[in-house]
């Protein structure tokens, strides 16, 4: 019984420290640093409750989508530690973590394409919020999915300088928290316009202006963002499935041993309610 025993305390374990960042007795990724938090892009507004970011019944389009862009931009942290780029310095807050999920944490370790786990971009809204760390990839990612979940056509933009959402026409930018009003292409033929738009960012204007001038292309397809949302979810359900199957399998053991315990005492008692003389040719 004592392996039923032990694989009931390995289930329980292992179920108790997969709860405990969901319960919020843990962080599953560490708190971005204080100059990332306060910092131009920081965290204004925490984002406490996903359900606000959809969009509310009658709510004109632009005026949503405007909503949308300045939310996803006020709750999350926009910060690369070293220059504008990632860096190993980043992987503490990118990388896929060990209480977000083992089983992608294991193959981070155990893959060759470490990098791409250890700057680990969510396509699953609730789980880039909730690290709550990422730059305009990753913003662009969690505004897609949101829209695409209810239907709302859009398309990520990307060039080596920056990605944006565009959706019926309009640019959202939720790593700046601007909203154009005008397509990719608009822009592009009205350079000017960047310096409108971006007011709010002034030191940042020339950079925003070579971004916008480099050639921009479509970061994926449809497709390729869903087969990825299904396999976070896949494996999100997937960790559940070792502790609960260790409990059981516990279970079982512990239902079995008792039932041969049983077994056991009743024959032993059997023995020892015959006559003596029967007791004795039983035996022998």
């Amino acid at each position: 019984m004592w392996l039923g025993y032990a694989a009931m305390g390995v289930g329980l374990a292992l179920l108790a420290f997969l709860a405990a960042a969901p319960l919020g007795l843990l962080r599953a990724y560490p708190a971005p640093p204080e100059d990332a938090v306060h910092g131009p892009l920081g965290l204004e507004r925490k984002i406490t409750d996903l359900r606000s970011l959809y969009r509310n019944d009658g709510e004109p389009m632009e005026a949503y989508l405007r909503r949308l862009t300045t939310s996803v931009a006020a709750g999350m942290v926009h910060y690369w530690s070293k220059g504008d780029s990632w860096s190993e310095s980043d992987s503490p807050y990118t990388e896929i973590s060990i209480y977000d999920n083992y089983l992608l944490w294991l193959q981070m370790l155990l893959l060759k394409d470490r990098e791409h786990f250890r700057n680990y971009e969510f396509m699953t809204p609730a789980k880039a919020i909730d690290r709550g760390y990422g730059f305009c990839s990753q913003v662009s990612k969690t505004v897609y999915s949101i829209l695409r979940e209810q239907g709302i056509e859009s398309v990520i933009y990307s060039n080596p300088s920056h990605t944006v959402v565009e959706a019926d026409g309009n640019i959202l930018d939720a790593d700046y928290g601007v909203f154009i009003p005008h397509s990719v292409a608009w822009v592009e033929r009205t350079p000017d316009a960047i310096d409108l738009y971006y007011a709010d960012h002034g030191a940042m204007i020339p950079s925003l202006r070579q971004a916008y001038a480099q050639p921009w292309h479509v970061l994926g397809t449809a497709e390729d963002f869903d087969n990825v949302r299904n396999y976070e979810a896949k494996f999100e359900r997937l960790k559940w499935l070792p502790p609960l199957l260790a409990i059981i399998l516990g279970l079982a053991a512990l239902a079995i041993g008792a039932g041969l315990h049983r077994r056991g005492l009743a024959q032993s008692q059997a023995r020892l309610a015959r006559p003596p003389e029967q007791r004795k040719s039983a035996i022998t």
